[in-house]
């Protein structure tokens, strides 16, 4: 394919629905330029290739989050038959990628000067983002043919790097397993790979608003949780402890009103959890009011969950693993944005919304009236008290094994799925509309 004619808005369709903000253009390039350095000069010599002696078999993850969705797959896997590929030390040589994307600013600059008004917006607030997409495009497209590979897993389907090996898995005929990591909203990517494992029906009524799927659709529940059932805790009828799960989109004087006025009702012991990419933690003011913070990067939101009587959060996917754990959960909000319920956890009554802090202090106060249904936690997690529960990771990894034979169609029958066909039949017409 001509880079040139490449959609750079169309693999970065999650940018429409993100609302954090971006940096100037001015500093976009700036930064552009730093990455271009750090690239060519420090990071170019930590990458390193791996042996191709396998089948064909390969998992790519970008983030923690992904690696920890593949792990319980990875486990099952035999050994020597698969490679695991990231972003970070194999084989994304981003230094060629940056390179490579100088030549096509001209191409961008055309594509602004034809789009619409929206998409002019979105092109000047990700401009470079869109920029390193052609150069990621063709790495992408280098690093599938160098390993040969057969069939892709990923865990992620609309990160820049994942839709660019998306696409061009589809140009190769390359099958292409997609593992849902975390909840979606309402504006994510089409699903356009061979298989997709979907926690359950509330995420495939999400993406259905982007079209109907390519490929077959499996309800199986989030392989992700497998490693919840030996974290699933007996927890005090009186919350002790609380746990307070942060994001991007929430403002810390905020958050420290929060800690504030729980410490001043009683509730001494409170462990804070920011986002692995949240920037203004104040670690000396946690500290000083003796509020204890638990690292993303070296304990998982099960353990974090695991550890506490209860959780608040403003919206965030968290609520949903806390709510498989059986952990009574709160939406409250911690920013000057509106509760948009994105997720949908409110209206479908997974978690309930605090407006106040008397609303909020009266959930605490009745942890248990707000644990949500059996058929809640179905609706958002199908494997849930069935056979399949805390076992995905073994049933993928035997999927992968008979894809990777061509007998894949032995899978439905020894595990009892319905085909997606059957599903979309069920499903009222105004979601593909």
């Amino acid at each position: 394919m001509r880079y040139s004619e490449l959609n750079v808005l169309e693999i970065n369709e999650i940018s429409r629905i993100v609302k954090e903000k971006q940096p100037s253009l001015f500093k976009q390039i700036c930064i552009f330029i730093g990455q271009l350095f750090y690239y060519t000069f420090i990071v170019h010599f930590k990458y390193k290739s791996l042996p191709v002696n396998y089948k064909g078999l390969v998992f790519f993850g970008v983030s923690l989050n992904n690696r920890r969705s593949l792990e319980p797959i990875i486990d099952n896997v035999e050994k020597d038959t698969f490679l695991y590929l990231n972003n970070h030390v194999t084989d994304v040589h981003k230094r060629r990628a940056w390179w490579h994307s100088i030549p096509y600013i001209f191409t961008l600059i055309k594509l602004y000067k034809k789009s619409n008004q929206e998409d002019k917006s979105l092109i000047i607030k990700y401009f470079t983002r869109l920029l390193t997409t052609y150069g990621l495009y063709k790495v992408a497209g280098e690093m599938l043919d160098k390993y040969n590979v057969k069939v892709l897993v990923l865990a992620n389907d609309h990160n820049d790097i994942n839709r660019c090996l998306i696409f061009n898995a589809l140009e190769r005929n390359i099958k292409t397993v997609y593992v849902q990591h975390a909840s979606v909203k309402k504006g994510f990517p089409r699903l356009d790979f061979t298989y997709s494992f979907l926690d359950g029906l509330e995420s495939l009524h999400k993406y259905l608003y982007a079209g109907k799927p390519n490929g077959e659709v499996y309800l199986s529940g989030g392989v992700r949780f497998d490693f919840l059932y030996d974290k699933i805790v007996k927890r005090n009828d009186e919350v002790k402890k609380i746990g307070v799960a942060i994001n991007m989109l929430d403002d810390f004087e905020k958050v420290k009103n929060l800690c504030l006025f729980l410490k001043n009702e009683g509730y001494e012991d409170i462990i804070l959890r920011p986002h692995p990419r949240y920037q203004h933690l104040d670690t000396e003011w946690l500290i000083k009011n003796n509020i204890s913070i638990s690292n993303p990067k070296e304990e998982s939101s099960f353990d974090f969950i695991a550890n506490i009587d209860f959780m608040i959060s403003n919206e965030s996917a968290i609520h949903l693993d806390a709510s498989i754990m059986y952990c009574p959960t709160v939406l409250y909000n911690m920013s000057d944005n509106k509760v948009l319920d994105d997720y949908n956890f409110i209206k479908n009554n997974l978690v309930k919304l605090a407006n106040t802090d008397e609303e909020l202090l009266m959930f605490i106060k009745n942890p248990k009236d707000i644990l949500p249904t059996r058929e809640v936690l179905q609706y958002y997690n199908a494997s849930s008290n069935t056979h399949l529960e805390g076992k995905l990771g073994t049933t993928i990894a035997r999927f992968l094994e008979l894809l990777c034979q061509g007998k894949e169609k032995q899978f439905d029958k020894e595990q009892g799925f319905v085909k997606n066909s059957v599903i979309f039949h069920e499903i009222d017409d105004s979601f593909t509309g």
